[in-house]
């Protein structure tokens, strides 16, 4: 083994090692703990390790692309607000925020792209595998560490907020490193995910439709890139057939109408939701473990034995309405689970009604029901 690769070796398992420790820290500490190693290390990595490629020409044009969608992000984001409205962050400029959360997460991103970049330059796969993963566990830790993952809620914000658009935003972020260099991605981070921590207030939208639209930006950020300055590297290098680039386009298609069909099911944003059936009140129509799909409410005509998704005393009960009466111009709805004995206490009004339960998917709610119960412990 040559010095440069064991040096790449050293630096790579290095990093992440303290990356997991990090992701592991007590206190909500984490962050800190990150950012204080890794900014000796990628001024190590940058001043010991051989560079081997040079940035492409097209470098200030695609800086000033990324710094474009970063702008737009960011007035999308609080243009949002004025139909979601606004919510109270808790970040600004206060001094505990800036050392606690502000200047951490500042240096984990330019310290993160900057050993990106050493490392994906190197011409070597395992190099690259290495920066994808070391960047992806950053992302992670900028939304929280273990120990703030107190609750399922919790647990899945930073699962759809951070890691799986991190998923894809670090494949786009290796792809542009090695033909663009790292300051473009530092610049559009810095647009797109650190400076919403200095501003007291954001736009309460959603977090499943945001985790969706961070989770389809990357995508569509690669394709208009690649389409500007790497075309004709493509009909240089064409050596797949027009069958396999034809096939390779399909599966893109399917899997990305999968994700947005699957996000669109668990934000119980659109025409569609989705609940997790987690009691055995409804065994037989409903078993624990399926997932109810349902049409949401919007004052269509229920009839009796209709299975609904309503809400009492704050959670959402899925039973079937077994009982409709119209009471001084008021509709009462009285419910039943199917493996229950006795209906249930009281009634609902419209109101209430959250859907109209009309499919199930088997067996695929069992994920959920898991975890809930680990934070529930």
């Amino acid at each position: 083994m040559d010095i440069d690769k064991r040096k790449v070796y050293i630096v790579s398992l290095s990093t992440m090692l303290a990356l997991v420790v990090s992701l592991f820290t007590p206190l909500g500490s984490g962050r800190i703990f990150a950012s204080v190693f890794l900014l000796p290390a990628a001024i190590i990595a940058f001043l010991i390790i051989k560079k081997r490629l040079a940035p492409s020409i097209h470098s200030k044009e695609v800086l000033i692309i990324m710094a474009a969608i970063g702008v737009l992000y960011f007035t999308f984001y609080y243009v949002s607000a004025a139909y979601f409205g606004l919510t109270n962050t808790g970040y600004g400029l206060k001094s505990s925020i800036i050392f606690r959360l502000t200047l951490p997460i500042a240096i984990i991103i330019a310290a993160t792209e900057l050993i990106r970049y050493v490392l994906c330059i190197q011409k070597m796969k395992y190099s690259a595998l290495c920066a994808y993963f070391i960047c992806l566990l950053a992302d992670v830790i900028i939304y929280g560490n273990i120990a703030e993952m107190s609750s399922f809620g919790r647990f899945m914000d930073v699962v759809g907020l951070a890691l799986f658009p991190g998923i894809l935003n670090n494949l786009l972020f290796n792809y542009l490193t090695v033909r663009y260099g790292f300051v473009p991605n530092i610049v559009y981070r810095a647009l797109t995910v650190w400076v919403f921590y200095l501003i007291p207030y954001g736009s309460a939208i959603s977090k499943s439709m945001l985790g969706l639209f961070n989770v389809l930006l990357p995508i569509g950020i690669y394709l208009f890139i690649d389409s500007l300055y790497e075309k004709k590297r493509h009909y240089a290098l064409q050596n797949t057939s027009a069958a396999a680039r034809v096939a390779s386009k399909i599966l893109t298609v399917v899997v990305l109408l999968i994700m947005i069909f699957t996000v669109a099911l668990v934000s119980n944003q659109f025409y569609y939701g989705s609940y997790v059936i987690a009691t055995e009140s409804m065994t037989g129509e409903l078993n624990k473990g399926d997932i109810a799909i349902y049409e949401r409410y919007k004052d269509q005509t229920i009839i009796e034995g209709q299975v609904i998704v309503f809400e009492q005393n704050g959670r959402a009960i899925v039973h079937r309405a077994v009982d409709i009466q119209v009471i001084n111009g008021q509709t009462r709805y009285y419910t039943k689970g199917d493996a229950n004995e006795d209906m249930d206490t009281g009634f609902i009004y419209d109101s209430s009604i959250i859907g109209i339960v009309n499919t199930k998917l088997p067996f695929l709610g069992y994920p959920t029901i898991w975890l809930r119960s680990l934070f529930a412990r």
